[in-house]
């Protein structure tokens, strides 16, 4: 079941949706909502909300906080949500109960007085003639007992309703629907004075005046003398206080905790490696800080799906962490100039989205996009007048210049310009490698302030499983790899890897009928493997799709012996993360690695698996003929246990993710 995104208002996360979803939603989804709450948030319940903390837990505790008044959705507009569209419970109410009639979902009215409960169920019966009203009650104008609250309880569920209205009007429906939530056998609804418009005891402000804004003028001209303080100086507030809360998404939160924002190209649950490792980084650092992220929609196969192509911001809050996420135009990964263009439009709508976050401590950006990503976190430290941690996964240009991807020197002396003032800009500096130190001391004199963080993986998912694991025998089956000596490469099939010369290599192989050589991911290179495989009718290689983080642990099981390689040049710019998940996987591995490398140096000190250079193609088709001959031999099973243990002990998330909360704290 999916959510609508929130859009915070004062405090108040507002449902951004619209009448049709919103009924579509409730009716499609009765029976898993029952017990929980939503709320009809209006102007006067939002400004309730900023100054009452424990009110604005409670509707933020809803299933949704829908936008009742259309001075919310009029905000939502403004922010960006450009679909967003008043949900007033008094037109709710009838488009639920016109899509219940005839059938088994009843209903149950809460609250008001005996004349209006009276004349509401007199003008449904005779309206909706289809619809199961399962009890109707108006309860005391005073708190009840507790024995009274139990009864009142058994009754609504004993009626076997499956929606109850509530209408006690507001802040007391809300606290009410709180309190009984998985109490209730239902879902409640707070409609307040919706029970007095559809019994006819009050009318309602013309369509006209409804869409331009000016209902509570006509209420207030129905019953001026209960209504003008209220909505006089409720609404002055609201102005008051939306006009500078229109752009921003305020936490009100504690002060017991510094305020974090991540810049994060790619975040959960897009499947880049970076976006997975800044993902678990952001919930491991939730109960130190209150942290927000910047990322764009789910976006890194280059497609973006309908349900992020509405809006051009989405909030959303997962796991306790607050991410606020851009919209950016879809590319392919095969050609530069789409890329480009998705890349600078992250970078020109984050800063933008910048100024939507309230007061930050730190800004935290990595060096994805390449060099973009470090002039982020600067332009971030700036606006927010924050201190600026810089993660390097990658350096470049030095990364670009490896892999022969440009060298024209202007180009490439700019990027170099940009991302030094980068490094310099930031408190800290933090690399994910011992060899990255080197290039800082390459770049720098005197250093700046750094750390060195390994990446991890989650070594409580992804472990070791016997071979003969039905699910791992099921991914097997499903790929051919079955009966096979499987040699596999997982991860990005990108630039930086050199593979399509290794799959040269791996031609050699083509004779060797019980071996098969298997790429799982995605990539900018992957099509030309995949031609190349073609042309060359080479029937020992197998192409799998990326698989979900909830299959990795399967896909990587389903290896005897794992590719991990870099392309020569790559030494002390950039650390392949695939080794992280063979380590914990239990696998050896098969290194084309540079000597001195993060990534060699942790094999070697493993003992999880053999890796010569980058290059040497001689070399790498001996070493794979070496592990072909030790397949049935316990050196391979030695070497992956060995990996684990080392992980295990040296390389874990919560060692890693304990060593950056230490490093932030200390800037």
């Amino acid at each position: 079941m999916k959510k609508p995104f929130t859009s915070r208002i004062l405090g108040v996360n507002i449902a951004v949706t619209n009448m049709q979803d919103t009924i579509h939603l409730i009716i499609t989804h009765i029976k898993e909502l029952k017990g929980k709450f939503i709320c009809l948030s209006n102007v006067h319940t939002t400004v309730m909300a900023e100054k009452d903390e424990e009110y604005r837990q409670i509707q933020n505790a809803a299933f949704l906080a829908l936008p009742d008044g259309s001075p919310l959705a009029l905000v939502q507009r403004l922010r960006g949500f450009k679909e967003a569209e008043q949900v007033a419970g008094p037109d709710l109410m009838p488009g639920v109960w016109k899509a219940t009639e005839n059938t088994d979902i009843s209903h149950y009215f809460y609250g008001s007085t005996q004349q209006t409960i009276d004349a509401l169920e007199s003008n449904l019966r005779a309206k909706y003639q289809g619809l199961k009203i399962a009890g109707m009650e108006a309860p005391p104008f005073r708190p009840l007992t507790k024995e009274e609250d139990e009864a009142a309880i058994r009754r609504i569920n004993d009626s076997g309703a499956a929606i109850v209205w509530v209408g006690l009007g507001a802040p007391k429906q809300e606290k009410w629907m709180y309190d009984h939530q998985d109490r209730i056998n239902a879902l409640m609804l707070g409609v307040g004075a919706g029970f007095d418009f559809h019994a006819g005891t009050v009318k309602r402000a013309p369509g006209w005046m409804r869409r331009h804004y000016m209902e509570w003028l006509y209420r207030l001209i129905q019953d001026p003398r209960r209504l003008w303080k209220r909505y006089v100086g409720t609404n002055g507030k609201f102005l008051l206080l939306s006009v500078k809360d229109v752009f921003t998404w305020k936490k009100y939160v504690d002060s017991d905790k510094k305020n974090l924002l991540i810049y994060a190209h790619y975040y959960y649950p897009d499947v880049a490696s970076t976006g997975q490792i800044l993902t678990e980084l952001a919930e491991g650092l939730k109960d130190t800080f209150h942290t927000t992220v910047i990322c764009t929609v789910p976006s890194y196969t280059g497609k973006i799906s309908q349900y992020y192509r509405k809006h051009q911001y989405y909030f959303e809050n997962i796991n306790g962490v607050n991410v606020l996420r851009i919209r950016v135009p879809e590319f392919r990964k095969n050609f530069t100039l789409s890329r480009l263009y998705n890349i600078t439009a992250y970078f020109l709508s984050a800063i933008a989205a910048t100024f939507r976050v309230e007061r930050q401590d730190y800004v935290f950006t990595i060096s994805q996009p390449p060099v973009l990503g470090g002039m982020l976190g600067v332009i971030g430290k700036w606006i927010k007048k924050a201190k600026l941690i810089y993660n390097i996964q990658d350096f470049n240009p030095e990364q670009v210049q490896a892999v022969d991807f440009s060298h024209n020197k202007l180009v490439l002396g700019t990027m170099m310009a940009l991302d030094k003032y980068s490094c310099r800009q930031a408190q800290k500096v933090i690399v994910v490698g011992r060899d990255m130190i080197e290039t800082l001391h390459k770049r720098f004199d005197p250093l700046p302030t750094y750390a060195y963080i390994n990446n991890w993986i989650d070594e409580k998912e992804i472990l070791p499983l016997p071979r003969d694991d039905e699910r791992v025998m099921a991914f097997k089956q499903q790929y051919g790899l079955q009966n096979k000596f499987v040699i596999m490469y997982s991860g990005n099939i990108g630039l930086y890897y050199d593979l399509l010369n290794i799959v040269k290599v791996i031609e050699k192989f083509q004779d060797k009928a019980e071996v098969v050589f298997a790429f799982i991911g995605e990539g900018s290179v992957l099509d030309e493997l995949r031609d190349y495989q073609e042309k060359r009718l080479l029937s020992n290689m197998v192409f799998i799709p990326y698989q979900d983080k909830n299959k990795l642990i399967y896909s990587l099981n389903a290896g005897d012996v794992h590719f991990v390689v870099n392309a020569k040049g790559i030494k002390g710019v950039s650390v392949p993360s695939k080794l992280y998940g063979v380590m914990a996987a239990g696998k050896p591995v098969l290194g084309i690695l540079e000597e001195g490398a993060e990534a060699r140096l942790i094999v070697e000190e493993a003992g999880c698996g053999i890796s010569v250079a980058p290059g040497d193609y001689e070399a790498i088709e001996h070493l794979i003929e070496t592990f072909i001959e030790w397949k049935d031999s316990p050196r391979l099973a030695e070497m992956g246990a060995r990996g684990r243990d080392y992980l295990v002990n040296y390389l874990t998330k919560d060692v890693s993710i304990k060593k950056y909360r230490d490093e932030i704290l200390s800037c």
